[in-house]
């Protein structure tokens, strides 16, 4: 498995995975609104295909996680921390001083690496997830950047 950028030639192998691990999937339009709006990833890759990728919003002294996704046959195998730990090494280096990130109040797998990786829970957001019965909340997590 290689950890490389996110190109956008990458949006349509993002695309399957989205459709297949999340209730409420990212849209091409989304993939594409993210390119151009300057947003960074990564991309985990195997055997020539996209296994796994990361998307941030990087600005002035904050990072936003806006997407994290592996695929099914490669969840629960470290690359989701793998990504993660890469997206919190570029943040540090251009100087963010904190990260944020929403999470589904149900998925509890995500959550839990989150707090292994000294994610505070700062928050909530109402109704904030599209679900097929409805909405969901999300769970705002934090995560200082600055070595104390």
């Amino acid at each position: 498995m290689a950890l490389r950028k996110f190109f956008q030639a990458d949006i349509h192998e993002a695309l399957v995975i989205e459709q297949q691990v999340h209730v409420a999937p990212w849209s091409l339009e989304t993939f594409k609104t993210c390119f151009e709006s300057g947003y960074l990833g990564w991309a985990l890759e195997m055997d020539g295909r996209v296994a796994g990728f990361v998307i941030v919003s990087l600005r002035a002294e904050e990072c936003h996680i806006l997407n994290l996704c592996v695929a099914r046959t490669h969840q629960h195998q470290g690359w989701g921390r793998k990504l993660l730990e890469e997206a919190l090494g570029h943040a540090t280096q251009k100087g963010a001083a904190i990260v944020y990130l929403e999470v589904r109040r149900t998925n509890s797998a995500a959550i839990a690496l989150y707090r292994k990786m000294k994610f505070l829970e700062v928050g909530e957001r109402k109704d904030y997830y599209p679900t097929p019965a409805g909405q969901e909340d999300a769970l705002i997590f934090a995560k200082s950047l600055v070595k104390s």
